[in-house]
């Protein structure tokens, strides 16, 4: 299998994140930069401060104190700051009194003179011109210095955040295509014949969509295994059924060739074997195709009619041991199902014969049809020995057969069949031993209504 890395999955979206995170990147600057238009940077903000601050103090100070109060001033500057001040003499008066930042006031944000110049008074009586070379302290300190960028961005920035932004986006791609991988092993593992592979245990802790689809993968799994292990038995089941009568056969053969006297009823045994095999064959055909959800044969049927049908064919069967069969049922009801009439009439017909194997003389087999919420229910209980109470759940298992004298020579496919034709037709059956002695079952079959 390919490693997870070199997937194309993986590929789509770690790209996809990374893409993304340089796509809001630009959004951000484009935002940035629109918003600048109209507001000023704080670096120019604050420049414009010290500017405003130091030539307010020098005019104050060359006007209060003169040329040696502002000389002090200016040895305390920092050296950067000085060498951008001049002081100059001038013998014309000043034009205005304009305090700092008045012209500079009205200039867009953003924007700087190249020299900002005041005509100060000074307390000596002459007069003197300011100046501060505003172009030399920006290029001295590099603000006018684009810097380096890469996608509007500065370098160590772009640098910095393409390697947070692809460590991100290689985590978030790792996180969703592991258990992709897993997935995939899991699958591969099942198509192989391991049926023993589980997901959920080791995807338990994402408590998101996918760690659902791993329990459902296990439930999957789960589902195949227990139908392999049923197709197994049955497998297992149907040829230790098949042995017993194929050896009676081969015994009646022999027995045939060596005594010529007893060939007719070596041919006897022989024609019942034959029924057996050509019974379990028909109940193994019957169970296979009840167990097809898809049923070529749906057709809408009146339960009452076909269940009328089943209980006179049983009276008649009946008559030799002498139990009655009784059929309960509310004839102004309406009890039509969609379904195939055969596979119905022959899961009913196993429900009775079943209880009347159990029943001796004198005894009654209650047949009772009704409506329960959107089901018809039937119910067919005997007078029997009942089952115990832990053999209930296996009793609708193939060639399972309970340890009775009254139960007969049968196969133990009959309740199987009904279990696979009622779940087919969407219902359900159980069976129960009643208070008073004797087995119930109860079959429900969806009620179909115009």
């Amino acid at each position: 299998m390919k490693s997870g890395f070199r997937g194309v999955l993986f590929w789509k979206i770690l790209l996809g994140f990374w893409l993304t995170f340089i796509a809001i990147t630009q959004l951000l600057w484009l935002g940035f930069s629109l918003y600048g238009k109209h507001h000023e940077p704080p670096e120019n903000l604050a420049t414009r401060r010290i500017i405003n601050l130091q030539m307010t103090s020098a005019v104050s100070v060359l006007r209060r104190g003169g040329p040696d109060a502002l000389n002090t001033m200016l040895a305390d500057w920092p050296s950067d700051d000085r060498q951008f001040f001049s002081v100059r003499r001038t013998d014309s008066f000043p034009l205005d009194e304009t305090l700092p930042g008045e012209r500079d006031r009205a200039l867009p944000p953003g924007e700087f003179p190249e020299q900002i110049v005041e005509s100060v008074s000074g307390a000596d009586g002459h007069h003197y011109q300011l100046s501060y070379n505003v172009a030399g302290m920006r290029a001295n300190s590099g603000m006018d210095r684009r810097p380096h960028s890469i996608l509007n961005m500065p370098q160590p920035l772009f640098i910095a955040g393409g390697i947070c932004g692809l460590l991100f986006s290689l985590f978030l791609a790792w996180n969703l295509t592991r258990p992709m991988r897993q997935l995939r092993a899991g699958f591969a593992r099942v198509s192989k014949g391991d049926l023993s592979v589980r997901l959920f245990p080791q995807m338990r802790r994402r408590y998101d969509e996918l760690s659902a689809v791993a329990r459902d993968f296990d439930a999957m799994v789960e589902r195949l295994s227990v139908l392999v292990s049923a197709r197994e038995e049955l497998l297992h089941d149907v040829s230790h059924e098949l042995r017993s009568p194929l050896a009676r056969l081969q015994l009646a053969t022999g027995l045939a060739r060596q005594t010529p006297d007893s060939v007719y009823a070596s041919l006897d045994r022989i024609d019942e074997e034959a029924r057996r095999l050509d019974k379990m064959i028909g109940e193994l055909l019957t169970l296979s195709r009840a167990e097809h959800k898809d049923l070529p044969d749906e057709q809408y049927l009146d339960l009452l009619g076909l269940l009328e049908a089943v209980a006179n064919d049983a009276r008649y069967e009946a008559q030799i041991p002498g139990v009655e069969i009784l059929l309960e049922a509310d004839t102004h009801h309406d009890y039509t199902v969609k379904g195939d009439a055969n596979l119905i009439r022959s899961a009913l017909e196993n429900v009775v014969r079943n209880a009347l194997r159990f029943s001796s003389g004198g005894q009654q087999v209650l047949i009772n049809l009704r409506q329960e919420d959107g089901w018809l229910a039937i119910s067919v209980r005997d007078r029997g020995p009942g089952v115990d109470p832990d053999k209930l759940s296996s009793i609708f298992d193939p060639f399972v057969r309970v340890n009775s004298p009254l139960s007969g020579k049968g196969y133990g496919l009959g309740l199987s069949i009904v279990r696979k034709v009622v779940s087919a037709h969407g219902g359900e059956v159980g069976a129960v031993n009643a208070r008073d002695g004797g087995l119930e079952l109860t079959i429900r079959l969806p009620h179909w209504k115009m």
